[in-house]
């Protein structure tokens, strides 16, 4: 069987490796799925593979075991990965914004032959809008604003608003020379994936009466997502996707998922981390140029995207792998941030340990790798297939917590939890609440006739509360995660007795229910008895009762 993968080296390894993997020190022509260099004809090209056999401390058999690992994992999950490729047209049309028009600095491009080149001043620029290959720019001059169309911008010192779209360089961030290749690699096509993969019906932002959400659409740095206010519906532009995966993290239900690494793909990556510290390095991380003594049992998890991380990947590699998980990035999201400081809380709690560790540069990440933790007490297993974010955060924190009492935590700014009460009393049970909430976390039980309530669940939306008709009956208590048994249980929050049908005696509805509707109907039907007495009768037995009533009344 020929190997699909490639260990390109020009020195002789001091070990071997499995026979999956194909040891040269010469590209050949074979096309590989996974390879150690990015100068060999493969799928993709992973990093750390030699930053782990150059700084690991392992012994040779754990080497040799853990290099399997790396490209399994990066085979893996190319395999459970939900992007596609696209690509945008994108002609010559090249619009050049700058002060400084008479510079030579632009004189390589503005020679290519490849564009058709123009420049403007920054002050003529109104507005920009559209994508990479399509980008619309408004233009004012003598008091006049007219409509330019181009593929491609270079805007010196561009302003946010600009920058929020694809095709758009700023050469002082990215160096004249390094955009000058970009603008000219893109000539023909652009080149991108989705990055995103969206389930509307479990989304706390669409379609909803009022806006109770739509974290994605305010952490995204560009105008991947937007809101459609009046129809509630998210607007996704793929093109425009960064692939930073703050969207993911800030994500309350899970609606949003990444495609680079999906929620089926982590839950089989994560079973790799048993036993190990796991040292998360996102692609922008130049692992090229880190070296880092790896201690025995660290191996490091490549990701995209720095930003998609929620408590539920961590919760659950962390309860697989007994052990402190590290993050080496240089920027920590917003969503991501709010997750890890929720995780080491609660880890402190319960094992006065610290969970995760957060590394900026080298020199912090040197410090993590001396104080990493083990809690072999907090390993867990779980089957996560078809279970959703909250689910699987609620069913492995539950076991963390056991029969404990380790008080309440207030959640962040951008990951919400929280809890509702409800008044017996002026509750109905008419289930109106229920059917507001779109993960599960309310439900009814006709077996017993009882509306129960899981916050463990919950994503603190606050629609329930609005939705009930009742007067001082239901009320949310938001960003509390308490930490006890009960808060993951689906607690008994009303119930009632049915209600007999006077005509046929069959159950068909809350007492409370039919009691309060007959009490607010009756002064409105008068003297008409018969429609009275359909206020207490199933659906069934409603339209006999008119029918009785009219057959009398002709006689």
């Amino acid at each position: 069987m020929k190997p699909e993968y490639l260990f390109l080296t020009d020195t002789k390894l001091e070990y071997p490796l499995d026979e999956s993997i194909n040891i040269l020190d010469e590209a050949d022509d074979t096309d590989y799925i996974v390879a150690n260099s990015k100068f060999c004809d493969t799928q993709i090209y992973a990093p750390e593979i030699n930053f782990y056999v150059q700084n690991s401390s392992d012994d040779m058999a754990d080497k040799i075991k853990n290099i399997k690992s790396l490209y399994d994992i990066r085979s893996l999950n190319f395999d459970l990965a939900k992007d596609m490729d696209f690509e945008e047209e994108v002609n010559d049309k090249l619009l050049i914004v700058t002060n400084d028009d008479k510079s030579d600095k632009y004189k390589k491009i503005l020679q290519n032959d490849k564009f058709t080149s123009i420049m403007l001043n920054p002050s003529m620029v109104v507005d920009v809008n559209g994508h990479i290959g399509k980008l619309s720019v408004s233009v004012k001059k003598n008091d006049e604003v007219y409509e330019i169309t181009c593929a491609q911008i270079i805007w010196e010192d561009a302003p946010l608003f600009a920058m929020k779209q694809s095709g758009v360089f700023d050469p002082l961030e990215l160096g004249f020379d390094e955009v000058f290749e970009r603008t000219e690699e893109n000539l023909g096509g652009y080149r991108y994936k989705n990055f995103t993969v969206y389930d509307s019906n479990i989304c706390q932002y669409h379609e909803r009466r009022e806006e109770i959400c739509g974290k994605c659409a305010e952490v995204c740095p560009t105008v991947a997502i937007l809101k459609d206010d009046e129809k509630k519906h998210l607007e996704f532009s793929q093109i425009d996707c960064h692939g930073c995966g703050g969207c993911i993290s800030v994500c309350p239900s899970g609606a949003l998922d990444y495609t680079q690494m999906p929620r089926t793909a982590f839950s089989e990556i994560k079973e790799f981390y048993r036993d190990k510290v796991a040292l998360i390095v996102p692609r922008k991380m130049d692992l090229e140029a880190l070296h880092v003594e790896l201690p025995k049992g660290v191996l490091p998890l490549a990701v995209e995207g720095e930003k998609f991380l929620h408590e539920a990947h961590y919760i659950s590699l962390l309860q697989t792998s007994g052990k402190s998980v590290i993050f080496y990035s240089d920027f920590i999201s917003k969503g991501s941030g709010d997750a890890i400081a929720l995780i080491n809380e609660i880890f402190r709690r319960k094992y006065n340990k610290q969970a995760i560790f957060i590394a900026k540069d080298e020199d912090e990440l040197r410090l993590a790798l001396a104080k990493t933790e083990t809690f072999v007490e907090a390993q867990y297993g779980i089957n996560e297939s078809d279970l959703r974010k909250r689910e699987i955060f609620s069913a492995r924190l539950a076991h963390l917590v056991g029969e404990d009492d380790l008080g309440v935590v207030k959640t962040g700014e951008h990951i919400h939890y929280g809890n509702i009460t409800i008044n017996q009393e002026t509750c109905t049970l008419c289930m109106s609440c229920v059917g507001a909430c779109n993960v599960r976390a309310l439900t009814v039980h006709p077996e017993d006739n009882t509306l129960r309530f899981n916050p463990s669940i919950c994503t603190n939306c606050g629609y329930c509360e609005p939705t009930c008709p009742e007067k001082d009956c239901l009320s949310v208590i938001d960003d509390e995660l308490s930490l006890k048994p009960d808060y993951f249980k689906q607690n008994i929050m009303a119930k009632d007795e049915l209600f007999k049908c006077v005509e046929c005696g069959v159950e068909f509805a809350p007492k409370k229910a039919i009691m309060m509707i007959a009490q607010k109907m009756e002064p409105i039907f008068g003297d008409d008895k018969a429609r009275i007495r359909t206020l207490y009768c199933c659906e069934s037995c409603k339209p006999k009762v008119m029918l009785k009533a009219q057959l009398e009344g002709r006689k």
